[in-house]
């Protein structure tokens, strides 16, 4: 339902976008966020595409309006998510896109959209809790998100790298994912973290994973049989960039050989180099583990994850704060796209 208020003798109408506003809500993005421009084109159209958004309504995406102008968004993407101890599924609401055009920030807008989004959440049912990423976390924690600081970046200071096997393969991640997508879903979605979120159906694990691994020109290395598992490494060619940014493994011990696939691939390729980057903790290995067994580790924070319960019984949220602290639970790019 739309809301109207006064400021400053305009009329400022608050509702959810219809599809004729879409481009209004597509220009502003790009104004706002245009340094995506040369990484990411048609990066915010995808927001509205039933393959990469196959739950999104047509509500979703709330605006401030003056005059006819959209001068504020607030989008919520819909992304389903699974306890390990209860198999449930639960709908989590991720803000994303919170923008307004410049000479019409500071009068408190977005913040009302952002009730408007918090409303619809908890009178609608659906949703159990909602996450974002703020650059300003007193922006949102005023409305009830709290920071949940996690693991972001695990470098190693590999003590142990040689020349990768002769009888390993790596392929481009992308030419893997259109000839053996459904397979890399299927391990994705068999080899859980504590709280797995969902990329099903394949047509949106296809869409996004495809995107982040083509632009990063990453590479793949897939294990069969028992020991089922993938590593992703990112920009492989790239001394300075280089890092391994995905995995799944059934158990620790073919955690330690995807990660040691990778680390010896890295230094085929970097004959210099000693370090070797993660995006997130282990997924079956201990911090202390991992430094026992690879080398010195370093862990770099990411302060900007929030979370706020919506509807979760108190101790089922506590746990997944714990798992987001310890890096248990991580939003992988292309989970959140």
């Amino acid at each position: 339902m739309a809301s109207t208020i006064n400021n400053d003798a305009s009329s400022i109408v608050y509702r959810p976008l219809e599809k004729h506003a879409y481009q209004q809500a597509l220009d502003l993005r790009y104004s706002t966020f245009g340094y995506l421009d040369r990484v990411t084109t048609g990066y915010y159209e995808r927001s509205f595409s039933s393959e990469a958004s196959p739950q999104y309504q047509i509500d979703d995406t709330l605006g401030a309006f003056h005059d006819g102008k959209l001068v504020s968004t607030v989008h919520i993407r819909r992304f389903t998510f699974r306890l390990r101890n209860d198999n449930q599924e639960h709908l989590c609401a991720f803000i994303s896109n919170v923008a307004t055009v410049e000479e019409y920030r500071k009068r408190g807008y977005s913040r009302h959209l952002l009730r408007m989004a918090l409303d619809k959440m908890e009178k609608g049912g659906e949703f159990d809790m909602t996450l974002l990423e703020a650059l300003v976390p007193t922006h949102y924690s005023v409305l009830g998100w709290e920071q949940v600081p996690n693991p972001a970046l695990v470098s190693v200071e590999w003590k142990d790298l040689k020349p990768a096997s002769d009888n390993v393969e790596w392929r481009t991640a992308a030419d893997m994912l259109w000839s053996d997508g459904q397979l890399l879903l299927e391990i994705y979605s068999n080899k859980p973290r504590a709280y797995q979120f969902d990329r099903s159906p394949f047509t949106m694990f296809q869409h996004w994973a495809g995107y982040y691994w083509q632009r990063d020109e990453a590479i793949i290395c897939v294990l069969g049989g028992k020991e089922q598992g993938y590593v992703v490494i990112k920009k492989p060619n790239h001394p300075n960039d280089v890092s391994v940014t995905e995995w799944r493994a059934p158990n620790i011990n073919v955690e330690k050989k995807l990660f040691q696939l990778a680390a010896d691939e890295i230094r085929r390729r970097h004959p210099e180099t000693k370090l070797v980057r993660f995006h997130g903790v282990p997924q079956h290995l201990t911090l202390d583990e991992l430094q026992n067994w690879a080398g010195v580790v370093n862990v770099e924070k990411n302060d900007c994850i929030m979370l706020r319960n919506i509807r979760l019984p108190k101790e089922t949220f506590e746990d997944m704060k714990t798992a987001f602290h310890t890096g248990k639970t991580i939003w992988w790019q292309c989970d959140y796209f």
